[in-house]
């Protein structure tokens, strides 16, 4: 476990993105650790070397491969495509080399077990795909549907798809492009809802402290059945948006931003954008934690429930707050990592 903690460490440290917590438990880590310290000096020295900046590369993400216990995938499984950071991150030659790191981190998160899944008999070995804040990830299942999984979010899946159905579980949200099989429907497991597909395009957005479930669709149909009540079945067409809070739904139309109907609100996450329509200042403040990797807290409940409407893109979190204070009236502090709105 200290490890797979000090691989991540090493990758934010030279990155330059680590915060004073962890750079506390990395010097934790390496003063008592000859070995860690010889690693951390290697890759160190090669993060200096302006010049020749991928000589290296090759050897030291294999070593932090094999320290992560990574193996190289079939090429008929699952793989992970692509791996984001929004627009406005500073991107330098060395960050290049932070970023495979980080690849190689992120995969890390990658782990095998056992779960009777519905639909198959016996027990499907399944894999997870994490993200953390402020990144978005791409995947292809080994079916040829493509899912774009956004911020904070946890995809699991298996490896090769069997029995009659294509099923995986997500806690968070994700944009799904599902490759077309009438004889074996893809099915979305979520807190909220499973969401029945056959070939279409959705998005789907569970975030567990999220005060509503969202699904959206923009190709195709999909069946909507309610955790709390199964016996309730929605069936939506393109642009119809499904809300859920609890046992009760309703059924209402994808949104833009504006009447040019070009920036899509539900997917504008898809190209690290932040667009947000008369959202409650609570909601919104669970985007920018996830985008922004900050706590916010509110010490005044009453702010909680005022609306925005706003879009963002390059803007730091800092600038983002500067601009809803000319809407509304609040103050905010900043102290490390944590946001306190009053």
């Amino acid at each position: 476990m200290e490890e797979e903690i000090f691989t991540e460490l090493v990758a934010k440290k030279l990155s330059g993105e680590i915060t004073p917590d962890e750079l506390a438990e990395f010097n934790r880590l390496i003063a008592g650790n000859i070995s860690f310290q010889k690693e951390y000096e290697s890759m160190r020295s090669y993060w200096a070397q302006d010049d020749e900046p991928y000589d290296n590369m090759v050897g030291i993400l294999k070593k932090i491969k094999q320290r992560a216990g990574i193996t190289d995938t079939d090429e008929n499984t699952a793989s992970v495509i692509e791996i984001q950071r929004p627009k406005n991150s500073r991107l330098r030659l060395r960050s290049i080399a932070a970023a495979a790191i980080a690849l190689i981190v992120l995969s890390a998160s990658f782990y095998f077990f056992r779960i009777n899944t519905p639909g198959n008999t016996g027990s499907t070995r399944l894999s997870e795909l994490k993200t953390k804040n402020g990144s978005i990830a791409k995947i292809r299942l080994a079916d040829g549907t493509l899912v774009t999984l956004n911020a904070l979010s946890t995809l699991t899946y298996p490896k090769n798809f069997t029995g009659k159905t294509r099923e995986v579980f997500l806690n968070g949200e994700a944009f799904f492009d599902v490759a077309k099989d009438h004889n074996h429907p893809f099915i979305v497991h979520t807190n909220q809802s499973d969401i029945q597909v056959l070939g279409t395009a959705f998005d789907i957005k569970s975030y567990k402290n999220d005060p509503q479930f969202e699904a959206t669709l923009f190709r195709g149909s999909i069946q909507a059945t309610l955790k709390d009540n199964p016996a309730i079945k929605v069936i939506l067409k393109p642009t119809d948006k499904l809300l859920i809070q609890h046992t009760s739904y309703s059924l209402t139309k994808e949104t833009y931003f504006d009447d040019s109907n070009t920036l899509n609100i539900e997917t504008a996450w898809m190209n690290n954008k932040l667009i947000f329509k008369n959202e409650p200042f609570e909601q919104l403040a669970n985007s920018l934690e996830r985008k922004y990797g900050n706590n916010i807290f509110f010490k005044n409940d009453v702010l909680k429930s005022i609306k925005f409407t706003g879009e963002f893109e390059k803007e730091d979190i800092n600038q983002i707050l500067l601009s809803l204070q000319i809407v509304t009236r609040f103050n905010y502090k900043i102290s490390g990592n944590n946001i306190y709105i009053f």
